[in-house]
């Protein structure tokens, strides 16, 4: 009757080593943030690691009770790790042509059966290609005969089947109000890139992946997932400096510059991630000249890590900035040293929060 809950949006990441809950309100017509959890999956008896069983319910319950979280509707994410997201271009057909045409050319890209993936796709763009311009003069008459192809080019985006169901029995278990599921590439360039017209390199360096996400003007056009992340860089500080690994942990978020000086702190993954950005971008744009990147976007955990923007700003020679999901967010002020340790890994749960304030505005 009096529509309780239906301002208030739940962004929930789950990940490999936690879950986080960010919950939004549209207070004045814009994006305010109402509340926050986060449990590491560490603090967790039998935790470490994300396995699915009865347990993942009773914690997120028991997360948004103790964060006093009021809202139910549920916006949640599944990793990019083992999903699919590529380009397609068509011929400009039907809506129904294309449905089937996208069907055939799916089975190109997943090794399964299509009964075993949930299967999306969106037009993204539709563009004009003069192929051919002939001139024919007669007389006082020029006529001019232009031979104009159209190309759709489409997303397809599938992840396998019993995943999101996992996903999906999580949330509703949690005696939530279930609005969708989605890719977490999606999500990371809703919160960090938003409607900024440009392009732009996202690498969100998480517990043991790192999804690196190439954007233009607000669409993905390559995403990929590599094996290495923050328990990697964790691993090298320890190596590096001769500690046990949860001392190079409390190091590794001090303030402390390992990547500079005179005896930088040597990590192989960063290396390993600088190498991916050079590869997508140097066949992404193999055909073109001039293309300019904007900016790599870090996000994650080990975004946070002192001297990290320098690193790939001098491998890469590119504009790096570590970037901030709460940026078109209203929140209190008295809150911003809170936010600004946390931000780098709450993408994730931003964008998808991000996503319901979108959907009420539009309404």
């Amino acid at each position: 009757m009096f529509g309780f809950g239906k301002n208030s949006f739940l962004g929930i990441d789950i990940g490999t080593y936690s879950i986080k809950v960010l919950e939004l309100k549209v207070k004045g017509g814009r994006p305010t943030i109402e509340n926050y959890a986060w449990i590491s999956l560490d603090d967790v008896k039998g935790g470490g690691q994300f396995t699915f069983n009865d347990s993942w319910p009773v914690y997120l319950k028991r997360m948004i009770n103790r964060g006093d979280i009021e809202g139910k509707n549920a916006y949640v994410s599944i990793p990019a790790a083992g999903a699919l997201i590529t380009m397609i271009e068509f011929p400009n057909i039907s809506r129904d042509d294309l449905d089937q045409a996208i069907k055939f050319e799916a089975h190109k890209y997943i090794p399964t059966s299509l009964d075993d993936v949930v299967l999306s796709w969106d037009v993204i763009s539709i563009k004009n290609t003069n192929s051919l311009v002939k001139k024919f003069s007669t007389g006082n008459d020029l006529m001019k005969k232009n031979d104009v192809e159209e190309k759709i080019q489409v997303i397809l985006v599938a992840a396998p089947k019993d995943k999101v169901e996992k996903y999906q029995d999580i949330i509703i278990k949690s005696d939530l109000n279930l609005k969708s599921v989605e890719i977490d590439s999606f999500s990371l360039v809703r919160s960090l890139v938003g409607n900024d017209q440009g392009n732009f390199i996202i690498a969100d360096i998480g517990s043991k992946i790192c999804n690196i996400i190439l954007v233009e003007k607000g669409v993905v056009k390559v995403n990929r997932n590599i094996d290495a992340g923050g328990r990697d860089v964790t691993n090298a500080i320890a190596r590096n400096i001769g500690l046990e690994e949860d001392r190079a942990l409390e190091i590794k978020k001090s303030d402390r510059d390992l990547l500079g000086g005179t005896s930088p702190v040597v990590v192989p993954a960063f290396d390993v991630i600088t190498q991916e950005i050079k590869r997508i971008l140097n066949e992404y744009y193999k055909d073109e000249k001039g293309t300019v990147i904007d900016s790599i976007i870090l996000s994650g955990g080990t975004a946070k890590l002192n001297g990290i923007t320098d690193f790939f700003r001098n491998a890469l020679n590119i504009k790096t900035v570590v970037g901030n999901p709460f940026s078109r967010i209203v929140y209190d002020e008295k809150l911003k040293p809170i936010m600004s340790k946390i931000e780098t890994q709450f993408a994730v749960a931003a964008g998808l929060a991000l996503k319901g304030v979108e959907e009420y505005i539009r309404k």
